[in-house]
């Protein structure tokens, strides 16, 4: 895997997978979709003002990874980003210590392996897909949290080299000399996972591999989705257990959005701010888009040039 932001390096590329795709590992079950529309204009950026607010901040919309096609940083989401005093992700993905966190909350407690959570014939199969289809050892996952490794299933079905508007935004934040700050913490951003058992985890590995014919179709669907930029819609196929996502149900997700909404407003009255977090979090009746509309804030869209579908074909 490339190396795509220092400090994190592969293991935030592990986690950002995780959080896009890996939902079959998380147990959910099906809910009643919303299917109201509260975010009519279909944009990712979303500009964030009044309420006594010293400028606009602006809010956009990610799919954690994507093919460099699909993660292009047009002018005006650079406009917007030179305007804003400092950048907000789900996770401080600038911090030093960040790998570190990472390493300790994906390893399995002793005496847990890969090897000793699955059959020997389910071992060989996972074995021989790292090595046919990664082209790696399976050795360095095998005191991995099963779902982690999972979610790097998905990753060899996107035809390309995965990036992520999160790393471009950290080299702009750089080049900029912006403060980068995280919503969440590791340990928060995995409570989900934390909660399947690890012989779960690895039957659902299994699973995704033997299944894995199917996966680039379903990953078509998630691109092509996310490139009609309905925020709403994106909410919904996040909720949908055959897509998944990083959220154990709505109820989840609505607490998650809920809890930012405090710190978003904090940062915001400190100074301009531009928020990436994933795209299932903008839509929706509980969304952020809509919490902050409660809040009292205007919620304008900021249009965006269509993106390539060269990454889809």
């Amino acid at each position: 895997m490339p190396n795509l932001y220092s400090p994190c390096r592969t293991g935030c590329l592990a986690l950002l997978l995780l959080l896009a795709l890996s939902g079959a590992a998380l147990g959910q079950t099906q809910a009643a979709p919303d299917t109201a529309s509260y975010n009519k204009t279909k944009t990712l950026l979303w500009r964030i003002s009044g309420a006594g607010l010293p400028g606009p901040s602006y809010v956009f919309g990610t799919m954690h990874v994507l093919c460099p096609d699909d993660a292009i940083v047009p002018p005006e989401m650079e406009a917007a980003f030179l305007s804003s005093g400092q950048l907000v992700l789900e996770l401080d993905l600038d911090d030093p210590a960040m790998g570190k966190q990472f390493r300790r909350a994906a390893q399995l407690p002793w005496p847990n392996s890969l090897r000793r959570l699955m059959k020997p014939r389910d071992f060989k199969v996972v074995k021989k897909f790292f090595r046919q289809q990664l082209h790696q050892s399976i050795l360095p996952y095998v005191l991995v949290k099963p779902a982690l490794t999972e979610a790097l299933v998905y990753s060899a079905a996107l035809p390309c080299t995965p990036v992520s508007y999160e790393g471009k935004f950290l080299e702009l934040a750089k080049a900029q000399q912006k403060e980068v700050l995280g919503l969440e913490t590791i340990e928060q951003q995995l409570v989900s996972m934390q909660q399947v058992p690890y012989r779960k985890q690895a039957a659902d590995l299994v699973e995704a591999i033997r299944t894995y014919d199917s996966i680039p179709q379903l990953m078509q669907h998630l691109v092509a989705t996310y490139r009609g930029r309905d925020v709403d819609e994106l909410y919904r196929l996040s909720v949908d257990p055959k897509y998944g996502s990083e959220n154990d149900e709505p109820a989840e997700l609505q607490a998650r959005n809920q809890d930012w909404i405090p710190k978003m407003s904090t940062w915001m009255k400190s100074k301009p701010t531009f928020f990436a977090v994933g795209a299932a979090h903008l839509g929706g009746s509980t969304g952020v888009l809509q919490l902050l509309r409660q809040q009292g804030y205007r919620i304008e869209p900021v249009l965006l040039p269509t993106t390539s579908a060269k990454s889809a074909e």
